[in-house]
């Protein structure tokens, strides 16, 4: 008979599983969207848990995942501060704070986030922050975008990892589909006023954190309309957010002109 040399390391389950087993949600965070949505009275109860650091700035920043999200929460709030509660969170378990507070996201391309949460996926997340292992052991099978897509498709919002998830489902109503946070940027294209808006709570240049591998991802015909559908809102979002900076170069371009 062998025995072994020395004390086994105790293996711990996946604390997600656990979360799943408990409460069919896989995050911490869904566990308390579930709730606000079935109690929202008594969920404010939990208004303490709003990051002491957003209280003190009276800002809310949603994380939207693969939108430069890590790099925008560290430089306000610290490196703990990477959660991603979606802002009907914060409107159910502390009305006044989310009445009063600014509240703002960013948002990304959709084809280029799928891009980017797709790189994320198949690396198994990035070196500061990887993919749960819950997550790898269900996208292992992934190989090209129609895998992607495959699973994509087939999963409830809340049976996702939060790199898939719709970038409205951060920041909208879920019935109306109504933006809830009231400043919205678009990645790169608004990089002056996001800028501007940040140096106002003392953010003067972002690092550069939680970076995927970024490699060419050629879409066909097909994938393409699919993930259309798949993030309609996000593109309802994107489209009018670019019209309404189209129709404020306008009105700046008619001013100066008057001038």
């Amino acid at each position: 008979m062998r025995f072994p040399l020395g004390p086994v390391a105790p293996v711990f389950p996946d604390s997600k599983a656990i979360h799943r087993a408990l409460f069919g949600v896989a995050y911490e965070e869904d566990i308390y969207e579930t709730f606000c949505r079935a109690v929202p009275r008594i969920m404010r109860a939990f208004w303490w848990r709003i990051e002491r650091q957003m209280r003190h700035h009276n800002l809310i920043f949603v994380h939207v995942p693969r939108v430069a999200g890590t790099s925008i929460a560290s430089s306000l709030f610290g490196p703990r501060n990477t959660l991603h509660h979606s802002i009907r969170y914060y409107k159910t378990v502390h009305p006044r704070f989310y009445e009063s507070a600014e509240s703002f996201a960013v948002l990304r391309d959709p084809f280029d986030r799928f891009i980017s949460s797709y790189a994320f996926v198949r690396a198994g997340g990035t070196k500061s922050c990887r993919l749960s292992n819950l997550f790898r052991a269900e996208t292992a099978h992934i190989r090209n975008p129609e895998d992607y897509l495959d699973y994509l498709e087939s999963r409830d919002v809340m049976a996702m990892d939060f790199v898939m998830r719709p970038q409205s489902w951060f920041v909208s109503d879920l019935r109306t589909g109504v933006p809830l946070v009231k400043k919205l940027f678009l990645l790169g294209e608004d990089k002056e006023r996001l800028s501007d808006f940040l140096r106002n709570y003392g953010v003067k240049a972002l690092p550069r954190l939680n970076p995927s591998e970024r490699f060419p991802l050629p879409l066909s015909p097909r994938q393409t309309r699919r993930i259309e559908n798949l993030y309609a809102r996000d593109f309802e979002l994107v489209a009018a957010l670019r019209q309404a900076r189209a129709r404020e170069n306008e009105a700046r371009t008619l001013a100066i002109a008057a001038e």
